[in-house]
């Protein structure tokens, strides 16, 4: 585990670090613009996906257990 590796200094930890970081590929801004619209895509298609989920499981639950009706126990008819 941690202990198999060697102590590393504070110094030659960042050196390491920006070394890291010297790696790193950045997205262009036209990679970041078309990932930012597809995410928002998907949030819209979950969200309308979710809503009618939401909705028929509402409406099952009411009909099965007559919530909500008129013609349901206790009102006279």
């Amino acid at each position: 585990m941690a202990d198999d590796k060697a102590k590393v200094g504070p110094v030659k930890y960042v050196a390491q670090v920006r070394q890291e970081g010297r790696k790193v590929v950045w997205p262009t801004p036209r990679e970041t613009m078309i990932t930012t619209v597809m995410v928002l895509i998907v949030m819209v298609m979950f969200g309308i996906f979710f809503f009618f989920v939401d909705w028929l499981t509402a409406n099952g639950t009411q009909l099965l257990l007559g919530i909500g009706s008129n013609s349901g126990p206790g009102t006279g008819g």
